[in-house]
This record gives C-alpha cells, structure tokens and sequence, in this order.
C-alpha cells in the first residue's frame, strides 16, 4: 500500500536543512529560495483564507485539511515544472526542495493527487484563483513593480485538450486567425509598459475576439496604450485621445484603403515597443511549457492559465527587485 507520509526523520532536522541549502547549485532551486524568501506569504494568503472561513463546507473533504499554504505552493510547483497531478505527488516524496519549500517536516503528510485535483475545482470554481492574481498584484504595486502609466495588451490562443468531436469539452469554441482554425480557448493580458509584469488577466473562449476585453485590461490610469492592429478602430482611438491617453494602437489598412507610408513607419516604430507583450506568452510556452490547455471546462482553464501568469510575475520580480533595491 502506497504510503502518503514522508518517514525519514533525520532528514528534516534544522541542521540537515542548513547542510542542504549550503550546497543547492541549480537555478531551480535557488529560484525557489528566492521565490519563498520575496513573497509575504501571510498577506498574499489571507483574502484566499477570508474566502474560505466563510465557505467551510466547500473545502474538499479528507483524511487531514491540509494548510492553504502549501495548496498554493503546490500550484506554483506544479506549473513551475509541468507536473501532472500523480506527478507533483511523487515529485513532492522524492524532492529534497520540494519538502523544503512547502515546509513539511517528518512524518507530515503530502497533499495526494486526489487533494491536489478538488482544490484546483475549488479555486475554479470560487474564482479563488483571480483572488490570488489580485493578491499578489498588490504586492508588486507595493515594491513599485507595477508603474501603471502605460499599458500593452495582447492576447494568446490556446488549443483545448478534447477534440471537437468528442464533446467532452462543452466550454471551448472555434476561431480562425491567420488562415488557421483553432478549437479552445484565449487568454488575455495586460502589460506594464515599464516593467512588463502582467496586471490584468483575462480568460474567454476562442471565438471571443480580443478587442471586446481590451477595457478590462486597463488600470484606468495609464498615459499610454499600445496594442496590436487587431484592436484599432477609429472610436477606440478617438476615445483614448479625448481621455488623454497616447494611443499606441498599430493602425490598420482596409480593403481599397491601404495604409500610407506614414502609418507604415508608425506601426514600424510602435511595434518594437509592443512586442515585448510577446514575451510573457513565450516563457508560458517554451519554459513553463503551456502549448495547450490541459483540462475540459473553461473554469480550470482559467486557473491554469493564471497560474502562469503569477509564474511569469514571479519571474519578473526576482529579475527587477535587485533593479528597484538599488
């Protein structure tokens, strides 16, 4: 029978800890140690624990409750490294930095698959995941991480997990770009212009076209706003104008009025300031490998790609902290 405890005591003793973190080499594992010694963990918590108190009898049920604490550090291992839900167990009962990062000491059970699994509905479920974003958020405005007077917005696609024709999918939808059709979903976000941490996250489904979130991807207190040709239409532009924002939307030609050579030259110039909203969708993909969506209902998709937002800040803070220190 498959045991759900970690029984060698000796390996949790201060000094044992002490003789290990002595000799971590990996950037994994140093990203780890920075990652719990940076956050208020206490503060990032305690909205997500406000929620809970008053829906106790939504909390999954099971053996012991395990502390919130380590459920969102669960979260964070698990799309820091592309864990399965069986694979974050085992990885948790093998991994010395794992043990070390949730804080568990001798004979503390880990959180299982199953325990792993209902949290992730819960937090869908109660929106407990935007919460999070939200929380953490406010601690990057609080380090000046987040400048809030320009803004770049984009969004992604992302191809669910079912085939169409399976149905099992209910959530996901059809959209067509580029000549391509994609069956999924879309993740929107925006940008801090000054430190590229993402403050605004939005999740839809694909057939929901970007320019109908670009409201919700704003602070409302931006100067200046940059965004794809996917965006641009004249009472947008005219709006931001009349609001005094610099509008830094790539202008867009049309059938029998092509852009002019002036417009051209803009969208040249804009362009190599938005693309740097290119770059957190290209750390989800190529290092926290999100190419698709892994689950079948827009909720825990949501969260799944949230998670890696909050990655992606986090990566961002431990980049600019020394930065805003000095």
């Amino acid at each position: 029978m498959r045991s759900n405890k970690i029984h060698n005591a000796d390996l949790f003793t201060q000094a044992a800890n002490e003789h290990f973190q002595k000799h971590i080499k990996t950037q994994s594992k140093q990203a780890l140690m920075l990652i719990e010694q940076k956050i208020n963990w206490d503060k990032l918590l305690a909205p997500l624990q406000k929620k809970l108190d008053t829906l106790r009898s939504d909390a999954p049920a099971g053996r012991k409750p395990h502390e919130l604490l380590v459920i969102v550090k669960c979260f964070l291992l698990q799309t820091i490294y592309g864990l399965s839900d069986p694979r974050l167990e085992e990885e948790i009962a093998d991994r010395r930095s794992f043990q070390i990062f949730l804080g568990l000491t001798s004979h503390d059970s880990i959180p299982d698959e199953t325990t792993i699994c209902r949290y992730r509905e819960l937090f869908a479920r109660l929106g407990l995941d935007r919460v999070l974003f939200d929380s953490f958020k406010k601690q990057l405005a609080a380090q000046n991480l987040i400048v809030g007077q320009g803004t770049i917005v984009d969004a992604t696609l992302k191809q669910a997990q079912a085939n169409p024709e399976s149905n099992r999918d209910q959530d996901a939808t059809f959209t067509k770009r580029g000549g391509k059709t994609t069956y999924g979903y879309k993740g929107h976000i925006g940008v801090d212009l000054d430190t590229n941490i993402i403050h605004s996250v939005e999740f839809t489904g694909a057939h929901i076209h970007d320019t109908d979130k670009f409201d919700d991807l704003l602070t409302g207190a931006e100067r200046r706003v940059l965004a794809d040709k996917g965006y641009a239409n004249k009472q947008r532009k005219n709006m931001l104008q009349r609001q005094g924002i610099r509008c830094g939307i790539l202008d867009k030609g049309y059938r029998n009025t092509p852009l002019t050579k002036k417009q051209r030259k803009r969208n040249r110039i804009l362009s190599a300031v938005r693309n740097a909203v290119e770059r957190p969708f290209a750390y989800m993909k190529q290092v926290l490998h999100y190419r698709r969506c892994q689950y079948y209902d827009l909720a825990r998709n949501r969260t799944q790609f949230i998670l890696c937002a909050i990655v992606y800040n986090m990566r961002r803070m431990l980049s600019l902290t020394p930065m805003v220190s000095t």
